[in-house]
Parts: structure tokens; C-alpha cells; sequence
């Protein structure tokens, strides 16, 4: 039976109209069906996969079996009359990602994101950010993803405790998809320096899936990390020494997802540093219990710094393609994602007085059709310099070359805090051949979702290599450590404001905006819609927690 939509649909269907909708950012608006057929959900070794039609996936392991139409709170698509998904969630298929919605294949193009100010309290590794209390930071910093070009941005930390809705709703309005982080370097909040099992305790466990329990109500969550570059922190020791608490964190990680039916199941990996290429990659997507269906990870991120010149033909990239080389060589079964890449490099250009621009070339060439079959694309390193890491080799305003000025802009004035002075964000150069790679995207000889065969050589998980740590093997602190309850289904699907059509800033594109229509003339206020929920009201925001990052 279909829901027909009351007038919200109307006036949200004639503004895009009037707006000219950039498809390329908000899917058509369409009239809401109800959820998909139970019959067409299948689930096969604790993972969610599609019917023998590939007509829709499974995104919640039981939920769907138990729906009836009108009871779609938590369900594919679960938005009450009146609203529209300005994104929809994302489903892996073999080792790509797909809108779940639509079908089309969804090439990663992003950002890492950490906006530490130049000075002040907050100018400190690895605070959360992107919590209510800082709107104004990360507010400024929206209409710039767009101008990027970007879909995903990445977190490397966040605090449980705190909302972060109204970021998470901003996001979803611009389009752009969230990687989290599910560590940070506070005590017990991270896989740590020590051999395992010591290197995993069980507060990081609750600390997870707290975490998963916020999160994962967005339909903007592309993803958990079970952390960052952990591989760098062995202390000289072999890569098995904290590998194993890694791989039990994220074992852990997704039998919680799965024990609980009201929540999406958005997949859960690692990022890692690129050393040890080969075990590391195939540890991770291996099982050393043949039985233990959840034991690898579901997408692997490596941050890999492999391109460091200005060489725009692919077929010469010889660093880039070894890597890619790498990956075709593991018959991978699971995405893989360049969570980290721009190589900083004197030979690049000096634009503008700014020595060593990076130009991207590998940005335009990561999602080609001869790298997307062993990449699912990029993220790259990272939004802005940060002052505090780049100082000693290229100081404020950063227009020399210095190993650490990664940014694709710096923050402004020299002194900002963002705490009472606020900063502004000024591009280097290198943000427009960021945006100008990312913009030349063609997906249009890309499979969709349904028709999409995975080849027979990715659809095995790895095959473990010698000496790879046995999980039983060790006794684990968090196995005694109870999860966390398993949120409603009330409170499994956080609902945005109600959406309605505005512009971008930056690029004049449409995006949404709650309870009000910004046209030339300026601002018209619309009428609200009926019933309980017609209008959003946050969660009281907890005063702000503060902690510092680990390495990024």
C-alpha cells in the first residue's frame, strides 16, 4: 500500500522546482511506500544481504520481518508523513557501497574533518567538535563540503554523551555521509600500546557501542572505525602485538549491531597506517574461527600517502597503482576505503605564493572504472592546517612547504580560538583541485545495487596467513563486560526537522531547512504540519565534555 504524502509534499516537490534540485546532491522526492516485503530479506553469516531479485537490502536483521504497514518508525525509509530523506542510508554489496534507496553505486569522495583552531582552549588534539554546543564551528564549515564537492566526511572522535543532532541533521541536508570514529585517546577509550589482551579493555567496549547506539540513528552514517592506525602504536613490536584487541573490538562491535533489531546495521571496520601491507590487510578480512561469522571486519580503511607528485596520467602513478596492485592480488571480499590520502611533497606547484599545492590528480583518477573494482574511493587529509602541528616547519599564514601543512585551507586570524574570537576558513589553492578531481566523477559505466554480480573471487573472506593471532586464544576482559541495552524502536531512527527547500551559499544548490522557505524575496514562513512530532525539539544538550585524540 502506498502513503500518500499530505501537503508537505507539495509545497517541499514545488519549491525543488523552483530551486532547480541538483540530483547530484538530493535524491527525487518521491511519494513513500511501505517498507519492503519480508520475504525479500535474507540474512547469510550475521550480515544483511539481499533477496534472490536484489530488490532491496536488508537493513535491520528482524525488524522488517516484524513491520505492518503504518508502523514504520525504524524501517527502510521510516520518515512520517510529511517528511523526505534528503540521503538514504548505505548498503554493501561484495566489496562496494550502494545508496540502498536508489541503487546507484556510491563512490567515496571526502574530507577528513578536525577544525582545531589556531589558539586558545579548544586549540588541543582530538576534542569533539561537532557537538550542538559548537554550531558555530562547524555551521561555517557546511556550505565548504559543498563547495568540495564531497560525500563523506570523517570523524576521528566524538563524545557518547553529547547530542549531536542538530550537526547530523545539517549534514544530511547538504548530503554529505559521516565515518565515526569509535576511539579517542582518553583512558580506556581506545585500543592501547599494550600486547593482548591488555591493549583492549572493556570500557572501550561500552564506550563503543555507546557510541554505535547514538550514531547509527542517522541515516547519514556511512560507517563505524574501530579505530585509527593502531598498528602505528606496537612500540617496535611485530604487527600482531595489539592486532588481535582490534580484531576482538570489532568482533564485538558487530555482534552488538546484530543483537539488537532495531537498529540499522551500519557496517563496522578499521583504519589503519599503511605498514604491513599484506598482513594487515589479510588479518582483518580473515577468520581464525572458520565458524565465527562475525570475526572480520566489514570495510577496511588504510591511510596510505603513495602519490607525491604532480603526475596526472594514471597509468605512470606507480606508487598509487602498486597499491592497487596490492588489493587486486587479495581478492578482497570487503570495500576498501583511502581513508586518508594527499601526499605533501616540495615537487608539487607553488600557486599563488603557496609553495607545494597539491593538485589531486589521484583524487580524479581513485574512482575511475580500472581502480574501482579494489577501491571504493577516498577521503582525503585533511580540512584545515592545523597550526599547532605545522607551526615549527611552515608557520601562519603556511604559504611555504612543511611536512605537517596538510590542510586544503588554514583558519584565520593567526590568534582565533573559536571560543569567544571566532575563525574563518581560507582555501589554499589546492581546495579547488580538490573540488575540480572530486567534480569529474563519471559513475555512469558503475553497476547499480541490483544488477551488480559480485565476482567469485570477492566473495570469500580472507584466508588468514601464518602466525596470525587466534582470538581464542587469549581471555578477553570484555566477554565479562555486559553490553549496553538495545535502544526502542522508538529510539533506534533519529528524524530530522521537517525539511524544506533552500539554497547553498556557496554553489546556489538546494538543501533543506526546517519551518521556513528562503527565496529572493527572503524568508516566508509555512505552516506547521499536524500531529505529535510536527515540530523537532532537540534533546537537552549536556554540558560540553572535552577529551584529547590519538594519532591521526
Amino acid at each position: 500500500m502506498v502513503k500518500f504524502i499530505d501537503s508537505w509534499f507539495v509545497v517541499a516537490a514545488f519549491s525543488a522546482f523552483l530551486f532547480n534540485t541538483n540530483a547530484s546532491k538530493l535524491p527525487p522526492l518521491e511519494i513513500l511506500a511501505d517498507s519492503i516485503p519480508p520475504e525479500a530479506i535474507t540474512e547469510t553469516e550475521g550480515s544483511s544481504t539481499l533477496s534472490s531479485d536484489g530488490s532491496a537490502p536488508a537493513l535491520y536483521p528482524t525488524l522488517a520481518q516484524n513491520s505492518t504497514a503504518g508502523s514504520r518508525r525504524g524501517s527502510i525509509g521510516s520518515y512520517d508523513a510529511g517528511y523526505a530523506a534528503t540521503v538514504n542510508p548505505l548498503v554493501i554489496k561484495g566489496n562496494r557501497f550502494f545508496d540502498s534507496v536508489t541503487g546507484d553505486y556510491f563512490a567515496i569522495r571526502g574530507v577528513n574533518y578536525y577544525p582545531r583552531p589556531n589558539a586558545g582552549p579548544l586549540d588541543k588534539n582530538n576534542l569533539d567538535l561537532f557537538s550542538n554546543d559548537f554550531k558555530h564551528i562547524w555551521n561555517r564549515d557546511l556550505p565548504e563540503f559543498t563547495a568540495l564537492n564531497a560525500n563523506v566526511i570523517r570523524l576521528y572522535s566524538v563524545d557518547p554523551d553529547v547530542d549531536h543532532s542538530e550537526f547530523m541533521c545539517a549534514l544530511q541536508v547538504e548530503g554529505i555521509y559521516v565515518v565515526v570514529d569509535l576511539g579517542a585517546n582518553c583512558e580506556g577509550c581506545e585500543i592501547t600500546a599494550d600486547a593482548a589482551p591488555a591493549c583492549y579493555p572493556a570500557s572501550y567496549k561500552t564506550r563503543g557501542e555507546k557510541i554505535i547506539k547514538q550514531f547509527a540513528r542517522y541515516d547519514n552514517v556511512m560507517a563505524f572505525s574501530g579505530g585509527n592506525e593502531i598498528n602505528h602504536r606496537t612500540g617496535g613490536n611485530p604487527w600482531t602485538w595489539n592486532a588481535p584487541c582490534q580484531k576482538k573490538f570489532i568482533r564485538d562491535m558487530r555482534a552488538f549491531l546484530q543483537s539488537c533489531s532495531s537498529l540499522r546495521q551500519v557496517p563496522v571496520g578499521l583504519v589503519v597506517a599503511d605498514t604491513d601491507r599484506d598482513a594487515n590487510a589479510l588479518y582483518y578480512n580473515c577468520r581464525t574461527d572458520e565458524s565465527d561469522k562475525l570475526e572480520n571486519a566489514q570495510w577496511y580503511g588504510i591511510n596510505t600517502y603513495v602519490h607525491c607528485d604532480d603526475i596526472s596520467d594514471p597509468t605512470k602513478a606507480t606508487g598509487f597503482n602498486l597499491l592497487r596492485d596490492s588489493f587486486k592480488s587479495y581478492d578482497y571480499s570487503i570495500p576498501v576505503v583511502l581513508t586518508e590520502f594527499g601526499c605533501v611533497s616540495p615537487s608539487f606547484p607553488t600557486v599563488d605564493g603557496y609553495q607545494a599545492q597539491r593538485t589531486f590528480h589521484d583524487a580524479a583518477f581513485m574512482n575511475l572504472p580500472e581502480y574501482s573494482d579494489y577501491f571504493a574511493g577516498g577521503i582525503a587529509f585533511e580540512y584545515s592546517t592545523e597550526n599547532a602541528n605545522s607551526v615549527s616547519t611552515s608557520a601562519y599564514p603556511f604559504k611555504t612547504y612543511g611536512p605537517q601543512n596538510y590542510g586544503l585551507g588554514y583558519l584565520s586570524p593567526k590568534d582565533c580560538t573559536d571560543s569567544g574570537a571566532n575563525c574563518t576558513f581560507e582555501r589554499f589553492p589546492n581546495f579547488e583541485f580538490l573540488a575540480e578531481a572530486y567534480a569529474s566523477y563519471d559513475g555512469s559505466s558503475e553497476p547499480t545495487l541490483s544488477n551488480y554480480q559480485v565476482p567469485a573471487n570477492h566473495e570469500a573472506s580472507s584466508t588468514c596467513i601464518n602466525g596470525s593471532p587466534i582470538l581464542q586464544e587469549f581471555t578477553w576482559e570484555s566477554d565479562s563486560s555486559s553490553s549496553e541495552v538495545c535502544p526502542t524502536l522508538d529510539d533506534s531512527h533519529f528524524q530530522c526537522s521537517v525539511p524544506l527547500i533552500s539554497v547553498s551559499p556557496v554553489t546556489g544548490a538546494p538543501f533543506l531547512l526546517n519551518s521556513m522557505l528562503v527565496t529572493g524575496e527572503g524568508i516566508e514562513s509555512l505552516p506547521t504540519r499536524s500531529g505529535d512530532d510536527a515540530t523537532f525539539q532537540p534533546p537537552a544538550t549536556p554540558a560540553p565534555t572535552t577529551f584529547t585524540r590519538g594519532s591521526s
